[in-house]
């Protein structure tokens, strides 16, 4: 599956690099595309598990997830 994490713009300029390397060492994410101008990060996972290592590893390094378009596709809130 694929999602995208929408980051809370701060005071943090959104480094790239450090995000993909990060997220990287997660065994069960890939195709990790960082957009620093919309402030979001893309990837595919294997399971919600995946999903809240991710926004762990995210807001360890600083940044706030405030979106995901997983949430957003969700059958479980069109309800």
């Amino acid at each position: 599956m694929k999602t995208t994490f929408e980051l809370q713009r701060a005071p943090l300029k959104l480094n790239k690099r450090a995000l993909i390397g990060q997220l990287g060492t997660l065994d069960t994410i890939w195709n990790i595309e960082v957009d620093a101008n919309r402030f979001c990060i893309s990837f595919e996972y294997m399971t919600l598990a995946d999903l809240e290592s991710v926004r762990r590893e995210i807001e360890a390094l600083g940044y706030s997830v405030i979106n995901d378009t997983h949430q957003f596709d969700s059958t479980e809130n069109l309800n």
